[in-house]
């Protein structure tokens, strides 16, 4: 049995004046007008703001602290001639916060260049032999771009050696700022910025404002990109600048990131902060965590077309390879942590672990077993280096910030960390940190809180809706996806997807169209998902589906539970004849045909309803429900079990008559020579006759007429059946009267003739 991952939790929306007069303004649905309130968007204006950002969403540089200093610096250094170095970081936002600056500095003709620091062997930030070298090689003015504020003593040796350091950063600020030239911090202490959540990106962007006196258009994208990437809040300013980033990313000529679209299939007229986060950003980061990320910001700068192709391929491979290591790995860990006993904190070593990849590792570690999880590689040294991730409910970096002595580096924050130790304190790390998790009540088997918009019923999913909630993108962090609990459909059918069958596609009957509804990487609980679909109920983002031309909603499943249901009692009644004794109890008495309907209506006991079972039947949630006659096919039957509900069922399942078998191919031949033959056929007159001499019962005959009369071989006028020579061909399966009369031997054949024992199996496997 399936079980949610999180705790659904519904957000509770409700109507209001403000919620009215926004949806009426904006020409919103009431839903996502609602969700604007509840975010605390209440007036016209406000909403107007979140909605529409302009050139006025972006707040004057020079309000941040030190930036007039920085200015000041940087264009000194620009007419002096000093060589400027740019110090980024590895990931998508120092990647493109560095090539931010760069172009900037470039434009305006510095002496630049710029340096990455090499994960494995620099680490995070200012490194003290890096920036030694720098210095030794000219460089005479360094400005860090998405790093800097915890680099005490590099940016003190520089200061020995009379190189200024411009710091440009957004990360958690220390007790004590470095002794910088400029510290540039939307949270700087002295400062007084309106927005404090810029991305790396986002700070190098401001800067770029400051210096080249303008909102530079030509770098939206990138900034964009490190915005998103980075998963800071997409509300205030961010927003404004990534909605627009948005645009710009549909227009850029950048020729690498037009080879990063082509690589990773991006289609560029719709790029939303999702393409990002999932596609590009992963691309850009995996050069970083495979080897030395130097050539990303020659991908994001470049302009020769050829150089940018070869750099994106380069990217995707290394992006291909990052995700086989991370499976491997992953799998390695997950057979460790089931041979040893559990631990409230997962802590998983290895040799030969690719030190890289190691916080994706742990993030699905932590996603497939619900724990907090620290993941190290064990050198040949004896030195153990890794990543950690947490859950909302323990906060990794106080778990280990009073063990230091422990630890050779450390550094991180509530739901991430990295660290190093020598291998041999392993054990006493997972002691520590079991004990710091009972200290903290961390519960392991409490699952995490998934917010919930609002239950809808899957028929109200229309593009109309989608559109409204689109409107609220991008979104992101603080503006997460619109997820809401779906209600009143019918699973229709259930299928695995992908290359490796690990997606699950769910066909929905939303009473009036059906609705596809898709669940990625659900592998291990695929078997059981697709063995009692009809189970299921689940939270979804509404989405639209793009093929051919043809635009259609579709859902796509963030959490989803298997509710075990008692199977209602089946009991076997099948009747030739309709007798008094089968209707005396009350119940639900459902028809396949409405005149029998009509017949039975008036004479049903008190507490009864006929119901006729078509299209536009309804959940049926009651104590018995009676199957009187046959369907006309089995889909129909599937599709009348699907909506029961109920404790009992009866299957009467009478029919009047049972169908002739099938005419033989060679039996429509016989009687298509034989219309011929005669010349012509009186339907009135000549049926008996004519059924004795092709050696076939009467409604066998009159079957295999009507199918010719449908495919074009006979014609029929006052009575009288002709032959049609030189009729175009036709497949007799394609009609109707085949199709039909063969159907209704399928449901004959299981209905009539199996075992009681074979068809209650069958009922079961089928109800609702």
């Amino acid at each position: 049995m399936v079980s949610a991952k999180y705790q659904w939790q519904e957000e509770n929306l409700a109507p209001t004046p403000a919620s009215q007069a926004i949806a009426e303004e904006f020409g919103l649905a009431t839903i996502a007008a609602e969700l604007l309130v509840k975010k605390g968007y209440t007036t016209i204006e406000e909403v107007r703001t979140f909605l529409e950002p302009s050139s006025t969403s972006f707040h004057d540089p020079y309000l941040l602290y030190d930036m007039q200093k920085t200015v000041d610096r940087i264009q000194e250094a620009i007419v002096s001639g000093e060589h400027i170095t740019i110090y980024g970081d590895y990931d998508a936002d120092g990647l493109t916060s560095t090539a931010i600056m760069y172009e900037t500095l470039t434009q305006l003709g510095a002496d630049v260049d710029y340096y990455i620091p090499d994960r494995f062997k620099d680490g995070y930030g200012p490194n003290k032999a890096a920036y030694e070298r720098l210095i030794a090689d000219g460089t005479e003015l360094i400005v860090t771009v998405d790093n800097g504020v915890s680099g005490h003593e590099a940016i003190t040796l520089a200061n020995e050696k009379g190189v200024d350091v411009i710091v440009t950063d957004h990360h958690e600020l220390p007790q004590t700022l470095p002794h910088a030239y400029a510290v540039i911090h939307p949270r700087h202490p002295k400062g007084k910025y309106p927005f404090g959540d810029l991305s790396g990106a986002g700070v190098a962007f401001k800067v770029a404002t400051a210096l080249l006196d303008e909102i530079p258009q030509d770098l939206l994208d990138l900034a964009t990109i490190g915005t998103v990437a980075d998963l800071v809040s997409l509300t205030g300013e961010n927003r404004a600048l990534v909605k627009f980033g948005l645009t710009a990313l549909e227009n850029t000529l950048r020729p690498g990131l037009l080879a990063l679209y082509e690589v990773a299939g991006v289609d560029q007229q719709t790029i939303t902060s999702e393409t990002i986060g999932f596609l590009l950003g992963p691309r850009l980061n995996a050069i970083g965590r495979m080897q030395h990320a130097q050539r990303d910001v020659e991908l994001l700068t470049t302009l020769d077309d050829e150089l940018a192709t070869d750099l994106a391929k380069e990217a995707q491979s290394l992006n291909i390879q990052r995700q086989n290591i991370v499976e491997e790995i992953t799998q390695q860990a997950l057979d460790k942590l089931e041979q040893e006993p559990k631990h409230l904190v997962n802590v998983v070593a290895g040799p030969d672990w690719h030190e890289g990849v190691l916080g994706i590792v742990a993030s699905r570690l932590v996603e497939k077993t619900g724990r907090p999880t620290l993941v190290l590689n064990i050198s040949d040294e004896g030195i153990a280096k890794g990543s950690g991730r947490s859950i909302e409910a323990f906060h990794l970096f106080n778990a280990l910030d009073g063990h230091r002595e422990l630890m050779t580096s450390f550094g991180g924050h509530h739901m991430a960390c990295g660290l190093s130790l020598e291998a041999s304190n392993l054990s006493q790390l997972q002691t520590i940190l079991d004990e710091e998790a009972k200290a903290q009540d961390l519960d392991p088997t409490k699952k995490p809180v998934l917010q919930v918009t609002a239950k809808l019923k899957a028929s109200e999913v229309t593009l109309d809706l989608i559109a409204s909630l689109d409107k609220l993108a991008p979104f992101g962090t603080d503006n997460e996806v619109p997820v809401f609990e779906i209600t009143d459909y019918q699973v229709v059918q259930a299928k695995a997807l992908g290359k490796t069958n690990d997606h699950l596609r769910l066909d929905l009957n939303t009473g009036m169209t059906q609705l596809a509804a898709l669940a990625f990487g659900v592998g291990d609980e695929l078997p059981e998902l697709l063995a009692q679909p009809k189970s299921l109920k689940f939270v979804a983002a509404v989405d639209k589906n793009e093929w051919r031309g043809n635009i259609s909603p579709q859902l796509l499943i963030k959490d989803l539970d298997q509710v075990a249901k008692k199977k209602p009692q089946v009991i076997i009644e099948r009747s030739e004849r309709l007798q008094k004794e089968q209707f005396l109890s009350p119940a639900v008495y459902g028809f396949f045909n409405a005149n029998l309907a009509k017949r039975f209506a008036a004479h049903l006991p008190a507490g009864s309803k006929c119901v006729v079972f078509d299209q536009n039947l309804p959940q049926l949630t009651v104590d018995e429900v009676v199957l009187v006659d046959l369907p006309q096919n089995l889909a129909q039957l599937e599709f009348v079990l699907g909506k029961l509900d109920c404790a009992k069922v009866r299957a009467i399942l009478y029919t009047k008559a049972k169908s002739a078998p099938l005419p033989e191919r060679t039996d429509f031949t016989k009687v298509y020579k034989y219309v011929f033959q005669v010349g012509h056929l009186n339907l009135k007159t000549d049926l008996d006759q004519a059924a004795t001499q092709v050696g076939l019962e009467k409604s066998q005959l009159v079957l295999v007429l009507k199918v010719f009369f449908e495919a074009g071989f006979v014609t029929i006028k006052n009575g009288i059946l002709v032959g049609v020579k030189n009729a175009r061909p036709h497949r007799l399966e394609d009609t109707n009267s085949y199709r039909t009369h063969g159907q209704q031997i399928q449901v004959e054949e299981l209905v009539l003739t199996s075992s009681d024992e074979a068809l209650t199996d069958w009922l079961l496997q089928r109800l609702g």
